[in-house]
Order: structure tokens, then sequence, then C-alpha cells
């Protein structure tokens, strides 16, 4: 009694409404941080809490991709620049307003179903400038990419911002220079290991140096897998980050989401009809955690203006 909600003030933060689009960019700070699963779980609460179709941008191929995590048929790049639509979803359509407070994450308490409104959206096998796979940002340089590329990347930002409020990309090593500059909001993702601390510092580092401090001073820092075992572990990467970002989120262990097995695990329990839950799997912490990421992340962008974008 007389303790808030944090819960519910999470849910009411992830449905602020925003004054245009946003590219949300998930960056894991070194391999095995957590970034497929981290973008996968932040993009469907958005949709689910918000109401509204989410985009979620997998730019990081590999065996457990998003587009191997989706529930639904990836769409990909090219297919979205030739106009043709996710889910059938109509093309430069405004998004619906989010739902209302009677509403607001009554789909994580047990109600019935709803069909998913995340699109996820894949590179194509041959497209030029295709995301190698690969997470750590500090390990080496990244080299510029063909002019074709940039101009693909170009168009599909622009294409995105006119069908979703929010755009979540989950970037592969050799995409990151060209999602970073269209980012209006970056979540980092360190694993509690006894390297956190040295790569979400490096990270930190290399992002200033590139022209993108402004973009790490207001991003969101996420510690995956903290137990009492790795509390050391996770507070030494805290410690390293503290000031240099906006918030910390820690989330706890959970056994489902440690190897890509139990991934595929996760897809099975969405799929299961006898779950009215999306993520029945996952332990409350942990589903508390990614909440109260989408909180304050929609609370953050909705003090700050979207970038400009200009049609393509």
């Amino acid at each position: 009694p007389g303790r808030p909600d944090l819960d519910r003030q999470a849910r009411e933060r992830a449905v602020l409404p925003l004054d245009g689009p946003r590219l949300v960019v998930v960056l894991g700070c070194t391999v095995g941080a957590g970034q497929t699963m981290t973008t996968f779980i932040l993009a469907e609460l958005l949709a689910e809490l918000r109401g509204e179709p989410v985009a979620a941008l997998d730019l990081n191929p590999g065996p457990a991709s998003l587009a191997t995590l989706a529930t639904q048929p990836a769409t990909t790049v090219s297919a979205l620049l030739a106009n043709r639509n996710p889910a059938g979803r109509p093309a430069h359509a405004a998004a619906p307003a989010p739902r209302s407070t009677a509403h607001r994450g009554s789909a994580w308490r047990g109600s019935p179903r709803v069909k998913s409104q995340l699109d996820v959206i894949s590179e194509d096998p041959t497209a030029p400038g295709l995301a190698a796979p690969g997470r750590a940002v500090t390990g080496g340089a990244i080299g510029p990419e063909p002019a074709s590329a940039n101009l693909r990347y170009d168009r599909l930002f622009s294409v995105l911002a006119s069908r979703y409020t929010v755009s979540v990309a989950d970037p592969g090593a050799s995409a990151v220079s060209r999602v970073l500059p269209a980012a209006d909001q970056l979540v980092l993702v360190v694993p509690a290991s006894p390297d956190a601390a040295q790569a979400v510092g490096m990270t930190c580092e290399w992002l200033e140096a590139h022209g993108h401090g402004a973009l790490s001073a207001s991003s969101i820092a996420v510690v995956n897998g903290v137990s009492q075992r790795s509390m050391p572990h996770a507070e030494q990467a805290e410690l390293a980050v503290r000031g240099r970002c906006r918030a910390i989120v820690r989330v706890p262990w959970d056994d489902h989401l440690a190897q890509p097995q139990a991934e595929r695990g996760i897809r099975a329990s969405r799929e299961a009809s006898v779950s009215p839950e999306r993520f029945a799997q996952l332990r409350p912490a942990v589903l508390q955690a990614h909440t109260a990421l989408a909180g304050v992340l929609v609370a953050t962008m909705s003090m700050s203006r979207p970038r400009t974008r200009s049609a393509q």
C-alpha cells in the first residue's frame, strides 16, 4: 500500500503520443549481448501496448535473426520499396491512435490474443550493402559502402517514416554506420558478463568519436542476464555507462533467453493457441523489465523532435 505501480506507469509511458515517426536502433556492445532478442521483444511490446503497427528492421541475418523469430512471414526491403505492404497494410496510411487507458497492457494480463501488428522487414540476400552477421562495433573498422547501398538505406528510412510511427532496427556490423545517422533513439545492449564494462565503455567511446555523441548521451542502456551471480559484472557495466546515457534497465536472467534453442522455444510458445499471452514462458520480472524499457524509450522520444527526412 502506498507504493507506486511501476508496471502501470511503464505501460502509460509506452503509449505517449509522438509528434512524428521515430527510428530506434538497438546496438549490442559485444557478441552475445542479446541485441536481436531485445529488439524483438521491445518491438512486439510496443506494437501490442500502442495498438499500432510497428516495424522491426532485420539487418542482422543469421540463424536467430528477427525473421526467424517472427510468427508471421517477414517481408523484404525490396518488397517494401516496391510498395508491396506487409500484412496487407495500406501504403502511406497514418498509424492509428494508441489504445485507450482502459485497454493499455490488457494483452499482458491474460486477455484473448490479438493479431500481432509487428511487421518484420528483412534485407534481401543479394541486395547491395547487405548487413553481414556480427553484432560488435568495437572490434574493427567499418568501411564505406557503395553509393547504391547508401541510396537504398535512405529510401528505406523514408518509406518506414511514411508508414510507421515507431521502427526498431537490429543492425549487423556492416549496417551500423548507415543506420546510426538516421536514428532518433539508441538502445545499447550489454550482457552481465566479466567484459561488459569494457565493452560498453569502448562502444560509447566509438560513438562519440564518430559523431554520435548526442545519440549516445540520450541512449538507454540494457544490462541483460542479471542474476545474483552476475550482479558484480552488471554493477561494473552500469558504472562504466552511468553519466553517459539517459537510463539503465536491468533485465533479469531467464533460461528461455539463454540460447538460440530456447529462443525457438519462445517462438513455439507464442504460436500455441492454448496460451493467451505472447511470451507466456518469460518470467514476470523479465517482462516487467522490457515493459520498463518500452516506457522509458517512448517517454524519451516524446520529449524530442524527430529527425527531418526528405522523401525519396
